[in-house]
């Protein structure tokens, strides 16, 4: 019995000693993944449902994607999308929480030198939904098209390089930028000034480290055309 209670001991002490477990910070590219989407590298209001894309060049069709239009929006034409009651729900529970931008994620917003300065980029998400068109919409989309966007949309796909979007995830999104201690003001200005440039018209100014974005896409959904 003693041995026991000895034993006991040491691995409650052990256990005090180890300290408190941290709670996981999670990842917005991971829960797009788990959610079955490709992650945009800059989530932006571009690429929705029924957009024409392509991959930029030397960058392949892998999250985090980072596309360019093969047709202007205004050519495709594509009509309001429609939301995907069941997934959107899954996505909200997916959003619930904290996230934090990994060091990759960091990397990918192109801070250069800024990015020394800053310690993580907090995410919050709200409005969370599933944006989707039908696969008559995508197909009625493509035959619409002008010569010139045909044309094009032909060459892509007979290199294999041209999608469509199907369903994307959008949603309001908060990113709050936390510097590391002690920077004067000309760090900080090096450090938010290429995160403000990078997302562009895309977000907000909240704080002088505080920015929302409003009906971004974080996720999509492509089919081969």
């Amino acid at each position: 019995m003693r041995t026991l209670c000895t034993i006991a001991c040491a691995v409650s002490l052990s256990s005090c000693a180890a300290g408190p477990i941290q709670a996981t910070v999670k990842s917005p590219r991971a829960t797009i993944e788990e959610l079955g989407y490709s992650a945009v590298a800059l989530p932006s209001t571009a690429y929705g449902p029924g957009s024409l894309v392509t991959s930029l060049k030397g960058n392949g069709l892998q999250s985090p994607l980072k596309l360019t239009y093969l047709c202007r929006p205004e050519y495709a034409n594509a009509p309001q999308p429609m939301i995907h009651p069941a997934a959107t729900s899954e996505a909200t529970r997916a959003f619930a929480g904290s996230f934090r931008l990994d060091a990759t994620a960091l990397n990918q917003l192109g801070l250069g030198t800024g990015a020394d300065y800053v310690e993580n980029v907090d995410l919050s998400f709200r409005n969370v939904r599933i944006e989707q068109l039908a696969l008559d919409d995508l197909d009625a989309i493509r035959s619409g098209l002008g010569p010139v966007c045909t044309n094009l949309v032909r060459e892509y796909s007979e290199k294999n390089l041209a999608y469509q979007t199907q369903q994307a995830i959008r949603a309001d999104v908060i990113y709050r930028v936390r510097l590391k201690r002690g920077l004067s003001a000309e760090a900080k200005g090096i450090a938010l000034k290429p995160f403000v440039l990078q997302l562009g018209g895309n977000v907000q100014e909240e704080s002088d480290t505080t920015f929302s974005g409003e009906g971004l896409y974080h996720g999509l959904l492509l089919t081969k055309v």
